[in-house]
C-alpha cells in the first residue's frame, strides 16, 4: 500500500432528524498535510449551516497528516501496511446539542475511501447552526494521546464565528481505533498537538472544502 494521494467520501445521517446525504471527492499532500475536498448532496438542500460538517470532512482524514521531522504518523503507517483504522467521534456544543462521528475506510493503492455516519440531536431552532449562521472556524490545536497501542484518543476545543460576530464552542474528543498495534517508537512520541486551519466555500447543496494541518512534540 502506499500513502494517500486522492480521496473520496460518502458523508451521510441526520441533524435534529433532518436525513442529508453528500458525496464527492478530493486530493491531497501526505508530505506536508494538505486536503481538499468537494461534495455535492444527494437529497434536498442541507437543512442546516455545513459549517458542522467540518470536523468531519476534514478531519476525518488523518491519512494525510504527517508527523514532525517527515515521520509516518500512525494514521498513514496504517494505510501504508494495509492494516488500517476507524473513528468514533462526540462533539459537545455550549448549547447542549451533540454530534457523533463513526468513520470506516478503505484503501484502493493510493486512494481513500470514506464512508462516515454523522448524526445529530438538540441543536435548537433559532441556533447558529439550524439557521445558517456559521460563517468560520477558528484555528484548532488538537492534543493526541495513546492510551494503548491499538488507541489514538484526541480532544480540542472549537470556536466558531456566527454572522453576529459572537463565538459558538464546542469540544471534541475522539477515538481512533487501529487494527494492530502502533510501532513502539510512535508510542513514545507523545503528546502530539496538531495545529488546523480550514476554509469552506458552500452553497445549500454544495462544498468546497481546504484543510492545513500541522503537528508538533510541542503545545502551540
Amino acid at each position: 500500500m502506499s500513502l494517500p494521494e486522492t480521496h473520496e467520501l460518502h458523508i451521510f445521517g441526520k441533524i435534529n432528524g433532518h436525513e442529508f446525504d453528500m458525496r464527492g471527492k478530493g486530493t491531497g499532500n501526505p508530505n506536508d498535510g494538505y486536503e481538499d475536498l468537494d461534495l455535492k448532496s444527494t437529497k434536498d438542500d442541507l437543512p442546516f449551516s455545513p459549517w458542522i460538517l467540518v470536523q468531519n470532512i476534514g478531519y476525518g482524514f488523518n491519512q494525510y497528516l504527517p508527523y514532525p521531522d517527515g515521520a509516518m504518523s500512525p494514521f498513514q503507517a496504517a494505510m501504508y501496511n494495509g492494516s488500517g483504522y476507524h473513528v468514533h467521534r462526540e462533539m459537545e456544543f455550549e448549547d447542549g446539542a451533540t454530534l457523533t462521528g463513526i468513520y470506516h475506510y478503505t484503501y484502493e493503492g493510493s486512494h481513500i475511501k470514506g464512508e462516515f455516519q454523522v448524526d445529530g440531536t438538540g441543536f435548537p431552532a433559532d441556533g447558529p447552526v439550524m439557521t445558517d449562521s456559521l460563517t468560520d472556524l477558528d484555528w484548532v490545536v488538537t492534543k493526541m494521546v495513546y492510551p494503548d497501542e491499538k488507541t489514538v484518543f484526541s480532544t480540542s476545543d472549537q470556536t466558531y464565528t456566527t454572522a453576529s460576530g459572537k463565538g459558538y464552542q464546542s469540544t471534541v474528543r475522539t477515538n481512533n481505533i487501529f487494527a494492530e498495534p502502533m510501532a513502539a517508537d510512535m508510542m513514545q512520541n507523545q503528546p502530539m498537538f496538531v495545529s488546523r486551519k480550514v476554509e469552506l466555500k458552500h452553497s445549500k447543496n454544495k462544498l468546497n472544502f481546504k484543510e492545513w494541518q500541522n503537528a508538533s512534540t510541542k503545545p502551540m
